[in-house]
């Protein structure tokens, strides 16, 4: 037992010691590597689990690897197209190599206070229904978050209204409503200070959140 224990130790930090490795020359982090590494440490433990021998680990790792780079290079893929596809929009994507974020500022998205997508909102996410469409091995999440002003309960039903709004303009472009989940999240999330009207602009958003299945 304490030889397997000193083995997935020594995997473990060897593991880190790679991911502190996987960025790119411009210092950003390289996500098809990340998932790569991420997915053979988790493949690793669970090859000393079920099999309890080295043997197994490594079998583990190689597997968790393999498929963690699969993802990786998923969601690489599906960045930069919607990075391209969704330029000019202010949409932001944000790639944390376990799942996809396109964020959508309010201030483009809705009108004050309203839960209808703006007209000139909708050819954008026409565009990520589509790239929903070519990779159709994910799950998604619409989130709703906005900023603090006003009462708990008026947010969080604003937030979930919009995010409805959001999905149901991905549904009606072709996106199969059974990948599709839908949250609310009022104030409680917030990615910005409420105390400056920029940082309440930031928090004021509803967040597509692409997660490979497969």
């Amino acid at each position: 037992m304490g030889y397997h224990g000193k083995t997935i130790s020594i995997g473990v930090v060897a593991a880190a010691l790679i991911l502190a490795g996987c960025t790119n020359p411009d210092g950003t982090t390289n996500q098809p590597a990340t998932g790569a590494v991420i997915g053979g440490l988790t493949g690793a433990a669970a090859g000393q689990v079920i099999g309890g021998d080295t043997r197994a680990t490594l079998i583990g790792g190689v597997i968790g690897a393999a498929a963690g780079g699969a993802f990786g290079l998923q969601l690489a893929a599906q960045e930069r197209e919607l990075r391209s596809s969704l330029a000019g929009t202010g949409a932001d994507i944000t790639n944390t190599g376990s799942d996809l974020r396109v964020i959508l500022p309010a201030s483009v998205t809705f009108r004050t206070a309203s839960s209808v997508v703006d007209p000139a909102f909708h050819p954008a996410l026409r565009t990520v229904s589509e790239s929903l469409q070519r990779h159709p091995n994910s799950t998604v999440r619409v989130v709703g978050h906005t900023d603090n002003v006003g009462t708990a309960t008026y947010n969080n039903q604003l937030s979930q209204e919009r995010a409805l709004s959001v999905a149901r303009i991905l549904i009606g472009n072709g996106v199969r409503a059974s990948r599709i989940a839908v949250a609310g999240r009022g104030f409680y999330e917030p990615i910005a200070t409420n105390t400056t009207s920029a940082g309440r602009a930031e928090n004021r958003r509803v967040e597509i959140v692409i997660t490979p299945t497969s």
